[in-house]
């Protein structure tokens, strides 16, 4: 269920926002919201750290979870 939710967000990701399709909407906001400044994308990284309520840095959490995916897709190459 949870890759399938992860799925639906690379896919809002790759089509409402021109982005990567190897990244999550909400890592994505985290990455250029807090760790490149962007301000658009901070305001979006708090809407929906907001909207998922009951986890503690939602956004930061789908970054790391990002992260773990391309290191494991990538050591499959090495």
């Amino acid at each position: 269920m949870l890759r399938l939710a992860a799925l639906g967000s690379q896919l809002v990701n790759v089509i409402a926002f021109d982005g990567s399709p190897d990244e999550t909407v909400s890592g994505r906001a985290y990455r250029q919201g807090v760790l490149q400044g962007c301000a658009k994308w901070e305001r979006r990284r708090r809407w929906i750290n907001r909207a998922f309520w009951w986890q503690t840095d939602h956004c930061r959490g789908s970054h790391l979870q990002d992260l773990r995916m391309a290191r494991a897709i990538t050591a499959l190459y090495d």
